[in-house]
Protein backbone atom coordinates (compact mmCIF):
# COMPACT_ATOMS: atom_id res chain seq x y z
CA UNK A 1 0.00 0.00 0.00
CA UNK A 2 1.68 3.21 -1.12
CA UNK A 3 0.14 5.34 1.68
CA UNK A 4 2.01 3.47 4.40
CA UNK A 5 4.75 6.11 4.19
CA UNK A 6 2.47 8.99 3.29
CA UNK A 7 4.28 11.70 5.24
CA UNK A 8 7.49 11.13 3.31
CA UNK A 9 5.88 12.52 0.15
CA UNK A 10 5.28 16.26 0.22
CA UNK A 11 6.48 17.52 -3.16
CA UNK A 12 4.30 17.24 -6.22
CA UNK A 13 5.81 15.86 -9.43
CA UNK A 14 6.39 18.16 -12.36
CA UNK A 15 4.50 16.29 -15.07
CA UNK A 16 0.73 16.28 -15.09
CA UNK A 17 -1.35 13.51 -16.55
CA UNK A 18 -5.09 13.91 -16.75
CA UNK A 19 -6.77 10.66 -15.72
CA UNK A 20 -9.56 9.97 -18.12
CA UNK A 21 -12.27 7.66 -19.30
CA UNK A 22 -11.55 6.89 -22.96
CA UNK A 23 -14.62 8.48 -24.59
CA UNK A 24 -13.49 8.35 -28.21
CA UNK A 25 -12.38 4.71 -28.15
CA UNK A 26 -15.63 2.76 -28.13
CA UNK A 27 -15.76 -0.91 -29.01
CA UNK A 28 -19.35 -1.42 -30.08
CA UNK A 29 -20.98 -4.84 -30.25
CA UNK A 30 -18.11 -6.43 -28.38
CA UNK A 31 -20.45 -9.00 -26.85
CA UNK A 32 -22.42 -9.24 -23.68
CA UNK A 33 -22.43 -12.57 -21.90
CA UNK A 34 -20.00 -11.51 -19.19
CA UNK A 35 -22.13 -11.49 -16.05
CA UNK A 36 -22.33 -14.46 -13.69
CA UNK A 37 -18.84 -15.72 -14.62
CA UNK A 38 -16.87 -16.67 -11.56
CA UNK A 39 -13.69 -18.02 -13.16
CA UNK A 40 -12.05 -18.94 -16.43
CA UNK A 41 -11.76 -16.65 -19.43
CA UNK A 42 -13.99 -13.96 -20.91
CA UNK A 43 -12.55 -13.79 -24.42
CA UNK A 44 -9.41 -13.09 -26.39
CA UNK A 45 -7.13 -10.19 -27.31
CA UNK A 46 -4.40 -10.56 -29.93
CA UNK A 47 -5.46 -14.20 -30.18
CA UNK A 48 -4.69 -14.92 -26.50
CA UNK A 49 -7.22 -15.71 -23.79
CA UNK A 50 -8.18 -12.97 -21.33
CA UNK A 51 -8.79 -14.11 -17.75
CA UNK A 52 -12.04 -13.15 -16.06
CA UNK A 53 -9.99 -11.82 -13.15
CA UNK A 54 -8.17 -9.31 -15.38
CA UNK A 55 -11.38 -8.23 -17.10
CA UNK A 56 -13.17 -7.62 -13.78
CA UNK A 57 -10.17 -5.70 -12.39
CA UNK A 58 -10.21 -3.32 -15.37
CA UNK A 59 -13.98 -3.02 -15.19
CA UNK A 60 -13.67 -2.00 -11.54
CA UNK A 61 -10.95 0.50 -12.46
CA UNK A 62 -13.19 1.97 -15.17
CA UNK A 63 -16.07 2.17 -12.67
CA UNK A 64 -13.80 3.96 -10.18
CA UNK A 65 -12.78 6.54 -12.80
CA UNK A 66 -16.41 7.06 -13.75
CA UNK A 67 -17.39 7.53 -10.11
CA UNK A 68 -14.61 10.05 -9.52
CA UNK A 69 -15.45 11.97 -12.69
CA UNK A 70 -19.25 11.78 -12.87
CA UNK A 71 -20.40 10.90 -9.36
CA UNK A 72 -23.88 9.40 -9.26
CA UNK A 73 -24.27 10.00 -13.02
CA UNK A 74 -21.47 7.56 -13.79
CA UNK A 75 -22.08 5.13 -16.67
CA UNK A 76 -22.59 1.49 -15.80
CA UNK A 77 -23.29 -1.91 -17.34
CA UNK A 78 -22.33 -2.28 -21.00
CA UNK A 79 -20.45 1.02 -21.07
CA UNK A 80 -18.10 -0.29 -18.39
CA UNK A 81 -17.64 -3.60 -20.23
CA UNK A 82 -16.52 -1.65 -23.28
CA UNK A 83 -14.21 0.52 -21.16
CA UNK A 84 -12.65 -2.62 -19.66
CA UNK A 85 -11.83 -4.03 -23.11
CA UNK A 86 -10.47 -0.66 -24.23
CA UNK A 87 -8.28 -0.39 -21.13
CA UNK A 88 -6.85 -3.89 -21.65
CA UNK A 89 -5.89 -3.06 -25.24
CA UNK A 90 -4.23 0.22 -24.22
CA UNK A 91 -2.42 -1.31 -21.25
CA UNK A 92 -0.90 -3.96 -23.51
CA UNK A 93 0.27 -1.20 -25.87
CA UNK A 94 1.79 0.71 -22.94
CA UNK A 95 3.61 -2.40 -21.75
CA UNK A 96 5.00 -2.98 -25.27
CA UNK A 97 6.56 0.49 -25.03
CA UNK A 98 7.91 -0.23 -21.53
CA UNK A 99 5.81 2.58 -20.03
CA UNK A 100 5.80 2.47 -16.22
CA UNK A 101 4.35 4.50 -13.36
CA UNK A 102 6.44 4.77 -10.20
CA UNK A 103 5.02 4.66 -6.68
CA UNK A 104 5.86 8.35 -6.19
CA UNK A 105 3.99 9.29 -9.37
CA UNK A 106 1.04 7.17 -8.32
CA UNK A 107 0.94 8.69 -4.84
CA UNK A 108 1.25 12.24 -6.15
CA UNK A 109 -1.72 11.70 -8.42
CA UNK A 110 -3.93 10.03 -5.79
CA UNK A 111 -3.29 12.96 -3.44
CA UNK A 112 -4.79 15.32 -6.04
CA UNK A 113 -8.13 13.47 -6.14
CA UNK A 114 -10.92 15.45 -4.42
CA UNK A 115 -11.79 12.42 -2.28
CA UNK A 116 -8.37 12.43 -0.61
CA UNK A 117 -7.20 16.01 -1.07
CA UNK A 118 -8.13 17.31 2.37
CA UNK A 119 -8.51 14.03 4.23
CA UNK A 120 -6.46 12.92 7.22
CA UNK A 121 -4.82 10.10 5.30
CA UNK A 122 -3.40 7.77 7.86
CA UNK A 123 -3.00 4.24 6.48
CA UNK A 124 -6.07 3.20 8.48
CA UNK A 125 -8.24 6.05 7.19
CA UNK A 126 -7.03 5.49 3.65
CA UNK A 127 -7.91 1.79 3.77
CA UNK A 128 -11.33 2.60 5.21
CA UNK A 129 -12.08 5.24 2.55
CA UNK A 130 -11.05 2.95 -0.32
CA UNK A 131 -13.18 0.12 1.00
CA UNK A 132 -16.21 2.29 1.65
CA UNK A 133 -16.16 4.29 -1.59
CA UNK A 134 -14.84 1.74 -4.09
CA UNK A 135 -15.43 -1.59 -2.34
CA UNK A 136 -11.82 -2.58 -3.00
CA UNK A 137 -8.56 -3.06 -1.13
CA UNK A 138 -5.99 -0.25 -1.44
CA UNK A 139 -3.81 -2.56 -3.56
CA UNK A 140 -6.65 -3.21 -6.03
CA UNK A 141 -7.56 0.49 -6.23
CA UNK A 142 -3.92 1.54 -6.71
CA UNK A 143 -3.35 -1.01 -9.48
CA UNK A 144 -6.35 0.40 -11.37
CA UNK A 145 -5.08 3.97 -10.98
CA UNK A 146 -1.59 2.86 -12.02
CA UNK A 147 -3.01 1.41 -15.22
CA UNK A 148 -4.97 4.61 -15.87
CA UNK A 149 -1.78 6.64 -15.54
CA UNK A 150 0.06 4.22 -17.84
CA UNK A 151 -2.67 4.81 -20.43
CA UNK A 152 -2.39 8.57 -19.98
CA UNK A 153 1.38 8.39 -20.41
CA UNK A 154 0.87 6.32 -23.56
CA UNK A 155 -1.50 8.96 -24.96
CA UNK A 156 1.00 11.71 -24.16
CA UNK A 157 3.81 9.79 -25.83
CA UNK A 158 1.75 9.24 -28.98
CA UNK A 159 0.88 12.90 -29.44
CA UNK A 160 3.92 14.68 -27.99
CA UNK A 161 5.45 15.45 -31.40
CA UNK A 162 2.23 16.55 -33.12
CA UNK A 163 2.17 20.21 -34.09
CA UNK A 164 0.28 22.51 -36.43
CA UNK A 165 1.69 24.99 -38.94
CA UNK A 166 0.54 28.57 -39.28
CA UNK A 167 -0.97 27.65 -42.64
CA UNK A 168 -3.04 24.86 -41.05
CA UNK A 169 -4.27 27.25 -38.37
CA UNK A 170 -5.21 29.96 -40.85
CA UNK A 171 -7.02 27.53 -43.18
CA UNK A 172 -9.02 26.12 -40.26
CA UNK A 173 -9.81 29.63 -39.06
CA UNK A 174 -10.92 30.66 -42.54
CA UNK A 175 -13.11 27.56 -42.77
CA UNK A 176 -14.94 28.64 -39.65
CA UNK A 177 -14.98 32.41 -40.16
CA UNK A 178 -14.90 33.27 -43.88
CA UNK A 179 -18.49 33.93 -44.96
CA UNK A 180 -20.44 33.89 -48.20
CA UNK A 181 -24.02 34.53 -49.25
CA UNK A 182 -25.77 33.52 -52.47
CA UNK A 183 -29.03 33.79 -54.36
CA UNK A 184 -30.27 30.45 -55.61
CA UNK A 185 -33.15 28.50 -57.10
CA UNK A 186 -34.08 24.88 -56.42
CA UNK A 187 -35.32 22.29 -58.89
CA UNK A 188 -37.06 19.68 -56.72
CA UNK A 189 -37.23 16.00 -57.76
CA UNK A 190 -40.58 15.62 -55.97
CA UNK A 191 -42.15 17.80 -58.67
CA UNK A 192 -41.24 15.20 -61.31
CA UNK A 193 -42.49 11.99 -59.64
CA UNK A 194 -45.75 12.04 -61.60
CA UNK A 195 -43.81 12.41 -64.84
CA UNK A 196 -42.09 9.04 -64.38
CA UNK A 197 -43.49 6.45 -66.78
CA UNK A 198 -43.50 2.70 -66.05
CA UNK A 199 -44.29 0.84 -69.27
CA UNK A 200 -44.57 -2.61 -67.70
CA UNK A 201 -43.70 -4.68 -64.64
CA UNK A 202 -40.52 -5.95 -66.28
CA UNK A 203 -39.04 -2.48 -65.90
CA UNK A 204 -39.49 -2.81 -62.13
CA UNK A 205 -38.13 -6.37 -62.09
CA UNK A 206 -35.03 -5.26 -63.96
CA UNK A 207 -34.60 -2.36 -61.53
CA UNK A 208 -35.00 -4.74 -58.59
CA UNK A 209 -32.37 -7.12 -59.97
CA UNK A 210 -29.92 -4.25 -60.49
CA UNK A 211 -30.50 -2.83 -57.00
CA UNK A 212 -31.22 -5.86 -54.84
CA UNK A 213 -28.94 -4.75 -52.03
CA UNK A 214 -30.90 -1.53 -51.54
CA UNK A 215 -33.98 -3.59 -50.62
CA UNK A 216 -32.13 -5.69 -48.07
CA UNK A 217 -33.95 -5.94 -44.77
CA UNK A 218 -31.69 -5.17 -41.79
CA UNK A 219 -31.34 -7.38 -38.76
CA UNK A 220 -34.48 -7.36 -36.63
CA UNK A 221 -35.17 -8.30 -33.04
CA UNK A 222 -38.35 -9.39 -31.31
CA UNK A 223 -38.02 -8.80 -27.56
CA UNK A 224 -40.03 -9.55 -24.46
CA UNK A 225 -39.90 -6.87 -21.81
CA UNK A 226 -41.28 -5.61 -18.53
CA UNK A 227 -41.93 -1.89 -18.19
CA UNK A 228 -41.81 -0.16 -14.80
CA UNK A 229 -43.40 3.25 -15.29
CA UNK A 230 -42.28 6.00 -12.94
CA UNK A 231 -45.75 7.55 -12.82
CA UNK A 232 -47.18 4.34 -11.32
CA UNK A 233 -45.51 5.24 -8.03
CA UNK A 234 -46.69 8.84 -7.85
CA UNK A 235 -49.97 8.20 -5.96
CA UNK A 236 -48.14 6.54 -3.04
CA UNK A 237 -45.68 9.42 -2.57
CA UNK A 238 -46.43 12.10 0.00
CA UNK A 239 -43.86 14.83 0.41
CA UNK A 240 -44.01 16.39 3.86
CA UNK A 241 -43.48 20.02 4.80
CA UNK A 242 -40.45 18.92 6.78
CA UNK A 243 -38.88 17.26 3.72
CA UNK A 244 -39.45 20.41 1.67
CA UNK A 245 -37.92 22.60 4.39
CA UNK A 246 -34.85 20.35 4.73
CA UNK A 247 -34.29 20.34 0.97
CA UNK A 248 -34.68 24.12 0.83
CA UNK A 249 -32.16 24.66 3.65
CA UNK A 250 -29.66 22.21 2.12
CA UNK A 251 -29.90 23.74 -1.37
CA UNK A 252 -30.39 27.42 -0.64
CA UNK A 253 -27.70 28.40 -3.11
CA UNK A 254 -30.09 27.30 -5.88
CA UNK A 255 -32.62 29.92 -4.77
CA UNK A 256 -30.39 32.94 -4.28
CA UNK A 257 -31.67 36.24 -5.61
CA UNK A 258 -29.39 38.52 -7.58
CA UNK A 259 -28.08 41.27 -5.38
CA UNK A 260 -25.24 43.68 -4.87
CA UNK A 261 -21.82 42.21 -4.23
CA UNK A 262 -20.70 42.35 -0.63
CA UNK A 263 -24.19 42.43 0.82
CA UNK A 264 -25.89 39.61 2.71
CA UNK A 265 -27.38 37.11 0.27
CA UNK A 266 -31.13 37.19 -0.23
CA UNK A 267 -33.08 34.02 -1.10
CA UNK A 268 -36.40 33.29 -2.73
CA UNK A 269 -39.04 32.68 -0.05
CA UNK A 270 -39.81 29.03 0.69
CA UNK A 271 -43.44 29.51 -0.25
CA UNK A 272 -42.43 30.65 -3.72
CA UNK A 273 -40.40 27.54 -4.47
CA UNK A 274 -42.30 24.99 -2.42
CA UNK A 275 -44.08 23.38 -5.38
CA UNK A 276 -40.94 23.03 -7.47
CA UNK A 277 -39.13 21.42 -4.50
CA UNK A 278 -42.06 19.06 -4.00
CA UNK A 279 -41.84 18.08 -7.68
CA UNK A 280 -38.09 17.43 -7.40
CA UNK A 281 -38.53 15.27 -4.31
CA UNK A 282 -41.47 13.44 -5.86
CA UNK A 283 -39.43 12.61 -8.95
CA UNK A 284 -36.56 11.35 -6.79
CA UNK A 285 -38.93 9.14 -4.81
CA UNK A 286 -40.52 7.82 -8.00
CA UNK A 287 -37.11 6.93 -9.39
CA UNK A 288 -36.06 5.26 -6.16
CA UNK A 289 -39.24 3.17 -5.90
CA UNK A 290 -39.05 2.23 -9.57
CA UNK A 291 -35.39 1.23 -9.18
CA UNK A 292 -36.20 -0.91 -6.14
CA UNK A 293 -39.01 -2.64 -8.03
CA UNK A 294 -36.86 -3.18 -11.12
CA UNK A 295 -34.07 -4.68 -9.02
CA UNK A 296 -36.51 -7.11 -7.39
CA UNK A 297 -37.87 -8.05 -10.82
CA UNK A 298 -34.45 -8.67 -12.32
CA UNK A 299 -33.43 -10.79 -9.32
CA UNK A 300 -36.52 -12.95 -9.82
CA UNK A 301 -35.88 -13.21 -13.55
CA UNK A 302 -32.33 -14.51 -13.07
CA UNK A 303 -33.77 -17.48 -11.20
CA UNK A 304 -37.21 -17.90 -12.80
CA UNK A 305 -36.58 -16.52 -16.34
CA UNK A 306 -40.31 -16.31 -16.98
CA UNK A 307 -41.32 -12.76 -17.82
CA UNK A 308 -45.06 -13.39 -17.68
CA UNK A 309 -45.13 -14.97 -14.23
CA UNK A 310 -42.61 -12.56 -12.72
CA UNK A 311 -44.47 -9.54 -14.10
CA UNK A 312 -47.73 -10.77 -12.54
CA UNK A 313 -46.07 -10.91 -9.12
CA UNK A 314 -45.62 -7.14 -9.37
CA UNK A 315 -49.03 -6.45 -10.96
CA UNK A 316 -47.37 -5.76 -14.27
CA UNK A 317 -47.68 -7.26 -17.74
CA UNK A 318 -44.86 -8.68 -19.81
CA UNK A 319 -45.05 -7.37 -23.36
CA UNK A 320 -43.60 -8.21 -26.78
CA UNK A 321 -42.22 -5.61 -29.14
CA UNK A 322 -42.68 -7.57 -32.34
CA UNK A 323 -39.82 -7.42 -34.88
CA UNK A 324 -38.03 -4.08 -35.22
CA UNK A 325 -34.71 -2.89 -36.65
CA UNK A 326 -32.11 -0.42 -35.40
CA UNK A 327 -33.62 2.19 -37.71
CA UNK A 328 -37.15 1.94 -36.35
CA UNK A 329 -39.02 3.19 -33.33
CA UNK A 330 -39.57 0.39 -30.86
CA UNK A 331 -43.27 -0.55 -30.91
CA UNK A 332 -45.02 0.77 -27.77
CA UNK A 333 -41.70 2.04 -26.38
CA UNK A 334 -40.67 4.74 -28.85
CA UNK A 335 -37.15 6.00 -29.50
CA UNK A 336 -34.75 4.67 -26.88
CA UNK A 337 -31.13 4.04 -27.82
CA UNK A 338 -30.33 2.12 -24.58
CA UNK A 339 -33.28 -0.21 -25.28
CA UNK A 340 -32.20 -0.67 -28.90
CA UNK A 341 -28.60 -1.31 -28.00
CA UNK A 342 -29.47 -3.90 -25.35
CA UNK A 343 -31.91 -5.69 -27.66
CA UNK A 344 -29.32 -6.02 -30.44
CA UNK A 345 -26.28 -6.66 -28.22
CA UNK A 346 -27.84 -9.47 -26.18
CA UNK A 347 -28.20 -12.99 -27.48
CA UNK A 348 -31.59 -14.68 -27.61
CA UNK A 349 -32.59 -15.62 -24.08
CA UNK A 350 -30.16 -13.27 -22.31
CA UNK A 351 -31.68 -10.87 -19.82
CA UNK A 352 -30.68 -7.22 -19.91
CA UNK A 353 -29.67 -5.05 -17.03
CA UNK A 354 -32.08 -2.30 -15.96
CA UNK A 355 -32.56 0.15 -18.84
CA UNK A 356 -33.31 3.73 -17.86
CA UNK A 357 -35.47 6.13 -19.86
CA UNK A 358 -36.98 9.47 -18.72
CA UNK A 359 -40.40 7.92 -18.07
CA UNK A 360 -39.79 4.25 -17.29
CA UNK A 361 -37.35 1.47 -16.50
CA UNK A 362 -37.18 -1.61 -18.71
CA UNK A 363 -35.88 -5.15 -18.44
CA UNK A 364 -35.84 -7.06 -21.71
CA UNK A 365 -34.94 -10.37 -23.26
CA UNK A 366 -34.56 -10.97 -27.01
CA UNK A 367 -36.78 -13.90 -27.95
CA UNK A 368 -36.09 -13.93 -31.68
CA UNK A 369 -33.51 -12.47 -34.02
CA UNK A 370 -34.09 -12.22 -37.75
CA UNK A 371 -30.91 -12.08 -39.79
CA UNK A 372 -30.59 -9.56 -42.63
CA UNK A 373 -32.06 -10.86 -45.86
CA UNK A 374 -32.96 -9.74 -49.38
CA UNK A 375 -36.71 -10.22 -49.93
CA UNK A 376 -38.14 -11.61 -53.15
CA UNK A 377 -39.55 -9.14 -55.68
CA UNK A 378 -43.15 -10.12 -54.84
CA UNK A 379 -42.61 -9.13 -51.19
CA UNK A 380 -41.40 -5.62 -52.03
CA UNK A 381 -43.09 -4.77 -55.32
CA UNK A 382 -44.68 -1.59 -53.95
CA UNK A 383 -41.38 -0.51 -52.38
CA UNK A 384 -39.53 -1.19 -55.66
CA UNK A 385 -42.04 0.90 -57.59
CA UNK A 386 -41.76 3.81 -55.16
CA UNK A 387 -37.96 3.75 -55.17
CA UNK A 388 -37.82 3.47 -58.97
CA UNK A 389 -40.04 6.55 -59.31
CA UNK A 390 -37.93 8.48 -56.80
CA UNK A 391 -34.70 7.61 -58.61
CA UNK A 392 -36.12 8.52 -61.99
CA UNK A 393 -37.54 11.80 -60.65
CA UNK A 394 -34.02 12.74 -59.54
CA UNK A 395 -32.73 12.08 -63.05
CA UNK A 396 -35.53 14.18 -64.55
CA UNK A 397 -34.91 16.99 -62.07
CA UNK A 398 -31.18 16.92 -62.80
CA UNK A 399 -31.79 17.23 -66.53
CA UNK A 400 -34.29 20.03 -65.95
CA UNK A 401 -31.78 21.84 -63.73
CA UNK A 402 -29.11 21.73 -66.43
CA UNK A 403 -31.56 23.15 -68.94
CA UNK A 404 -32.66 25.82 -66.45
CA UNK A 405 -29.10 26.92 -65.77
CA UNK A 406 -28.52 27.43 -69.51
CA UNK A 407 -31.80 29.30 -69.87
CA UNK A 408 -30.85 31.67 -67.02
CA UNK A 409 -27.42 32.32 -68.55
CA UNK A 410 -28.98 33.00 -71.97
CA UNK A 411 -31.51 35.45 -70.54
CA UNK A 412 -28.82 37.28 -68.57
CA UNK A 413 -26.66 37.51 -71.69
CA UNK A 414 -29.25 38.35 -74.33
CA UNK A 415 -31.70 40.47 -72.34
CA UNK A 416 -29.17 41.92 -69.89
CA UNK A 417 -31.14 40.63 -66.89
CA UNK A 418 -29.63 39.91 -63.51
CA UNK A 419 -29.87 36.43 -61.94
CA UNK A 420 -33.07 37.13 -60.02
CA UNK A 421 -34.83 38.71 -62.99
CA UNK A 422 -33.87 35.85 -65.30
CA UNK A 423 -34.96 33.19 -62.81
CA UNK A 424 -38.28 34.88 -62.12
CA UNK A 425 -38.94 35.25 -65.85
CA UNK A 426 -38.71 31.44 -65.98
CA UNK A 427 -41.28 31.19 -63.19
CA UNK A 428 -38.76 30.24 -60.50
CA UNK A 429 -38.63 31.43 -56.88
CA UNK A 430 -35.28 32.95 -55.91
CA UNK A 431 -34.08 32.26 -52.36
CA UNK A 432 -31.49 34.15 -50.35
CA UNK A 433 -29.13 32.00 -48.31
CA UNK A 434 -28.02 34.53 -45.76
CA UNK A 435 -24.37 34.37 -44.67
CA UNK A 436 -22.77 30.96 -44.04
CA UNK A 437 -19.27 29.57 -43.52
CA UNK A 438 -17.50 26.79 -45.39
CA UNK A 439 -18.37 24.31 -42.66
CA UNK A 440 -21.58 25.92 -41.50
CA UNK A 441 -25.30 25.58 -41.70
CA UNK A 442 -27.25 26.97 -44.66
CA UNK A 443 -30.79 28.06 -43.92
CA UNK A 444 -33.37 25.59 -45.31
CA UNK A 445 -30.65 23.26 -46.64
CA UNK A 446 -28.97 22.23 -43.40
CA UNK A 447 -25.34 21.14 -43.63
CA UNK A 448 -24.69 21.15 -47.36
CA UNK A 449 -21.01 20.54 -48.13
CA UNK A 450 -21.32 20.57 -51.96
CA UNK A 451 -23.42 23.74 -51.81
CA UNK A 452 -20.96 25.66 -49.61
CA UNK A 453 -17.88 24.49 -51.53
CA UNK A 454 -19.49 25.57 -54.80
CA UNK A 455 -20.48 28.93 -53.34
CA UNK A 456 -16.95 29.72 -52.14
CA UNK A 457 -15.48 28.73 -55.51
CA UNK A 458 -17.77 31.00 -57.56
CA UNK A 459 -16.51 34.15 -59.23
CA UNK A 460 -18.67 37.31 -59.15
CA UNK A 461 -21.26 37.33 -61.92
CA UNK A 462 -20.89 33.61 -62.68
CA UNK A 463 -23.75 31.12 -62.37
CA UNK A 464 -23.04 27.71 -60.88
CA UNK A 465 -23.80 24.36 -62.43
CA UNK A 466 -26.63 22.50 -60.65
CA UNK A 467 -25.55 21.30 -57.19
CA UNK A 468 -27.32 18.48 -55.41
CA UNK A 469 -28.75 19.29 -51.97
CA UNK A 470 -31.28 17.97 -49.50
CA UNK A 471 -34.05 19.92 -51.27
CA UNK A 472 -33.03 19.22 -54.85
CA UNK A 473 -30.72 20.72 -57.46
CA UNK A 474 -29.57 24.26 -56.68
CA UNK A 475 -28.37 26.87 -59.17
CA UNK A 476 -26.73 29.86 -57.52
CA UNK A 477 -25.01 33.19 -57.92
CA UNK A 478 -22.54 34.57 -55.40
CA UNK A 479 -23.81 37.73 -53.68
CA UNK A 480 -21.03 38.44 -51.24
CA UNK A 481 -17.80 36.93 -49.96
CA UNK A 482 -16.49 38.20 -46.62
CA UNK A 483 -12.83 37.25 -46.10
CA UNK A 484 -11.18 36.59 -42.76
CA UNK A 485 -10.72 39.63 -40.54
CA UNK A 486 -6.91 39.60 -40.24
CA UNK A 487 -6.93 41.79 -37.14
CA UNK A 488 -9.45 39.55 -35.37
CA UNK A 489 -7.49 36.47 -36.42
CA UNK A 490 -4.33 37.91 -34.88
CA UNK A 491 -6.19 38.45 -31.59
CA UNK A 492 -7.63 34.93 -31.55
CA UNK A 493 -4.71 33.09 -33.15
CA UNK A 494 -3.12 31.71 -29.99
CA UNK A 495 -6.37 30.31 -28.58
CA UNK A 496 -7.47 28.99 -31.97
CA UNK A 497 -4.10 27.29 -32.48
CA UNK A 498 -4.69 25.27 -29.31
CA UNK A 499 -8.11 24.26 -30.61
CA UNK A 500 -6.72 23.10 -33.98
CA UNK A 501 -3.88 21.27 -32.23
CA UNK A 502 -6.32 19.46 -29.92
CA UNK A 503 -8.46 18.44 -32.91
CA UNK A 504 -5.39 17.15 -34.76
CA UNK A 505 -4.27 15.15 -31.73
CA UNK A 506 -7.74 13.67 -31.21
CA UNK A 507 -7.94 12.73 -34.88
CA UNK A 508 -4.56 11.03 -34.69
CA UNK A 509 -5.49 9.11 -31.54
CA UNK A 510 -8.78 7.95 -33.04
CA UNK A 511 -7.06 6.71 -36.21
CA UNK A 512 -4.33 5.05 -34.14
CA UNK A 513 -6.79 3.29 -31.87
CA UNK A 514 -8.87 2.05 -34.79
CA UNK A 515 -5.77 0.35 -36.15
CA UNK A 516 -4.74 -1.05 -32.76
CA UNK A 517 -8.25 -2.28 -32.06
CA UNK A 518 -8.28 -4.15 -35.36
CA UNK A 519 -4.94 -5.73 -34.51
CA UNK A 520 -6.18 -6.72 -31.04
CA UNK A 521 -9.36 -8.21 -32.57
CA UNK A 522 -11.25 -8.50 -29.23
CA UNK A 523 -13.55 -11.52 -29.06
CA UNK A 524 -15.95 -12.32 -26.23
CA UNK A 525 -16.80 -15.90 -25.37
CA UNK A 526 -20.53 -16.59 -25.61
CA UNK A 527 -20.83 -18.61 -22.41
CA UNK A 528 -18.96 -19.95 -19.41
CA UNK A 529 -17.65 -23.11 -21.00
CA UNK A 530 -16.28 -21.78 -24.30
Amino acid sequence: MIFRNLRKYTKSIMWVIAIFIVPAFVIWNIGSAIKNRQSGFVGTLYGKKVATKEFMAEKHAAANEALLKYGQNAPEGKALDEQAWTRMILIREAEKRNIKVSDSELLAYIKTLPTFRNADLTPENYTYMIGRMFNETPEEFEEGVRHSLMIAKLMNELIKDISVSEDEVFKSYAKENEQASVSYVVIKPENFVDDVKIDNEQVLKDYYEQNKESFKKPEQVDAEYIEVKLDNFKPQIKISEDQIKKYYDANKENYILSGEEGKTAQYKPLEEVKQSISDILTEKEMNMLAQNTARKIITKLYSADNFQSVAKEFNLTAKRTGPFSMLQEIPNVGLSFPFLKAAFDLKVGEISEIIKTPTALYILKPVKKIKPYIPEFAEVTAEVKEKYKQDQSVNLAGEKARQTKQSIVDLMDKEKLDFKQAAEKLGLTVKESGEFTRSGYVSELGFAKDFTETAFSLKPGKISDPVSSSLGFCIMELNNLTPVDKEKFAQEKEQFTQKVLAQKKNSYLNDWFTRIRNEANPQVFADENE
